[in-house]
């Protein structure tokens, strides 16, 4: 058979034919980890001490794959006695007519058990988007250091640029001011006139980026009212406790900004003055509807936990208490239980 081979096709025809072999071979093993890679990404769910377990990483790399958070997919048993108490108050409130509806979620961030109360419904998120501003400008500044130095004119403010109800330090027209500064104004005071300017200076792809990584719907960022829900508004204060998308010097940076935070209505006031808590509030909403809402970091003992509050009500000015009672009964239970 062999003879007949060689005798009907000649010897360069072969020589062409192993070398185009040889070059696909190569291609082959040369994509082969790529493939791998991506085959990766799409991990099924681990058991982990009886819990089942997902795992978020950033997809960027060929060769690594950085881990951003690690989701357990039910709620901790343990703290089902706290869903139900903040179910309870949730239904008074309502029936009191402070709001006409909220949601809450709460995590003990050092072994991630969780629970979440009406955690389908979905609220404009508000000035609490303005941390996602922060986190996005401080990636930037990784990026390209010349950020961090950079100075912005305040000519005043801009049309449509929201008036705030809760502001207790605005700023002065015709000044200059540093990135840092900035940012300050925007994580402390909630500044909407600073949350402009960075806003103006945002890379959106890595703003868009940030929410697709946390497996976040895209925001539209035209819509200043797309929604979110209690869970996903949390992920951010998540990989700030992690340090897991930013440096650990930026992610500590914007948490003592946070824990410098001016509003003190809402969840801090639920608290115990001395309790250390890093937080950011937002307020949204329209004619017919207020929206109110505040994400904290509470760092009791060796046990900090995450809570998220979002609330709507006819009133604003009723709904600070609102976060106040919900956080006055997390406190109290997880105080136990840490």
């Amino acid at each position: 058979m062999k003879s007949i081979l060689v005798k009907k096709v000649p010897l360069y025809i072969f020589l062409i034919a192993i070398v185009f072999l040889s070059l696909i071979i190569y291609h082959l093993e040369d994509t082969a980890p790529q493939a791998r890679l991506e085959i990766q990404q799409a991990t099924a769910p681990i058991i982990q001490n009886n819990r089942t377990i997902e795992q978020v990483r950033l997809n960027d790399y060929q060769l690594i794959r950085p881990l951003l958070m690690t989701e357990v997919l039910s709620e901790s048993q343990s703290l089902m006695g706290l869903k139900r108490d903040l179910d309870s108050e949730i239904n008074q409130l309502k029936l009191n007519g402070t709001i006409n509806d909220a949601s809450v979620y709460v995590r003990r961030l050092n072994d991630g058990e969780w629970i979440s109360v009406n955690s389908t419904a979905e609220y404009a998120p508000g000035s609490i988007i303005k941390i996602a501003s922060t986190i996005t400008y401080l990636k930037m500044c990784e990026i390209n250091p010349k950020f961090l130095t950079k100075e912005f004119y305040f000519p005043g403010r801009k049309r449509g640029v929201p008036v705030q109800t809760f502001n207790d330090d605005a700023m002065v027209p015709g000044n200059k001011y540093s990135a840092k500064d900035l940012l300050t104004r925007v994580i402390v005071h909630s500044d909407n006139d600073a949350t402009q300017l960075i806003n103006d200076a945002l890379n959106l792809d890595i703003f868009k980026k940030l929410f697709t990584d946390l497996n976040i719907a895209e925001p539209d960022v035209h819509d200043p009212a797309f929604k979110m829900d209690v869970s996903d508004l949390s992920k951010f204060m998540r990989i700030l406790y992690n340090a897991t998308y930013l440096s650990k010097e930026n992610s500590e940076f914007v948490l003592s900004l946070l824990s410098q935070s001016s509003f003190n209505k809402g969840i801090v006031n639920g608290l115990p003055a001395e309790t250390k808590v890093a937080h950011k509030f937002g307020e949204t909403g329209t004619a017919t509807e207020a929206q109110l809402h505040e994400t904290a970091i509470v760092y009791i003992g060796r046990d900090p936990y995450l809570i998220t509050i979002m609330t709507k009500g006819n009133n604003v000015q009723l709904l600070p208490s609102a976060l106040s009672d919900l956080s006055r009964i997390t406190y109290e239970k997880m105080k136990i239980v840490s």
